[in-house]
């Protein structure tokens, strides 16, 4: 897990983080990342129509196809 520039190394699995995270705050950009979405800085077009997420720390997470469609639904991009 990154906090801040911090780094720690997860106890539990992404599916038993994304369980106990505020659903309304936290999403599951990859099968390998959840985001805190008060810190998606930008969505940026990557290759063959997939995109990354940049996080205002710079950091850079993939966001898959299918969770594509559902950001899009919940920020209205």
């Amino acid at each position: 897990m990154h906090v801040g520039s911090e780094a720690h190394p997860a106890q539990r699995t992404l599916a038993e983080l994304e369980a106990r995270l505020d659903q309304a705050r936290f999403f599951r950009a990859h099968r390998s990342a959840i985001v805190n979405l008060d810190r998606v800085k930008e969505i940026v077009p990557w290759f063959k129509g997939s995109h990354k997420l940049r996080l205002t720390t710079g950091a850079e997470v993939e966001l898959s196809r299918a969770q594509a469609r559902a950001l899009r639904k919940i920020l209205g991009w």
